[in-house]
């Protein structure tokens, strides 16, 4: 009983210290201005992000993952694009935003408001015993699924109208070694593997 209160006051701690430093971790996009079918932004505070180029049918047409020591700068050329609405998807260890880019005739520009933003779920394990936080902005249905080795579900849940989940699993009593995670929120999906020891 002990080992469990000792974790679950760790894991508050690292939720807490997650949620205050969010903004020192978060990203920024800032719009540039283009000339004709270019577009440009420089992401701040970010060290590693994939930015992916999507059409209206969410088929993906450009992905690419960057590095930096800091600010990343971008620049796209959408010529061979036909007149349209596109997005622009840029993913971190913490988040995914999603921006608007529009293409008519001559021009095409990118939406400085972010379009969507949807935050990835958070583990804590201490051998076995499993945290997990998800900050659902705007609180849509969160499916939480756990599956053992050989696919079969072990757990299931579907929580509505929660915009901070917190939940705590001992897998520990469960006979596999590895359990799959399954997280399903705000049109995405999430899987964390993790081993009972």
């Amino acid at each position: 009983m002990k080992k469990f209160l000792k974790f679950s006051l760790v894991f508050a701690l690292v939720l807490t210290a997650i949620g205050a430093h969010a903004s020192d971790v978060d990203f920024s996009l800032n719009v540039k201005k283009g000339k004709g079918k270019t577009v440009s932004f420089a992401l701040n505070q970010v060290k590693k992000i994939d930015l992916s180029i999507y059409d209206a049918n969410d088929k993906l047409i450009h992905t690419e993952s960057v590095n930096s020591k800091g600010n990343i700068n971008r620049t796209y050329d959408l010529e061979a694009l036909p007149n349209g609405t596109y997005f622009l998807e840029a993913e971190t260890t913490m988040k995914i935003a999603r921006y608007t880019i529009t293409v008519v005739d001559e021009t095409a520009s990118l939406s400085t408001e972010v379009l969507t933003e949807v935050f990835k779920p958070v583990f804590v394990n201490k051998d076995g015993k499993v945290g997990l936080n998800i900050l659902n902005l705007d609180k849509s249905p969160v499916g939480i699924k756990i599956f053992d080795a050989d696919a079969n579900e072990v757990y299931s849940t579907t929580l509505l109208d929660t915009q901070n989940v917190s939940k705590f699993f001992d897998i520990t009593t469960f006979p596999s070694e590895n359990y799959t995670f399954e997280m399903s929120y705000d049109n995405k999906v999430f899987f964390k593997t993790i081993a009972v020891k």
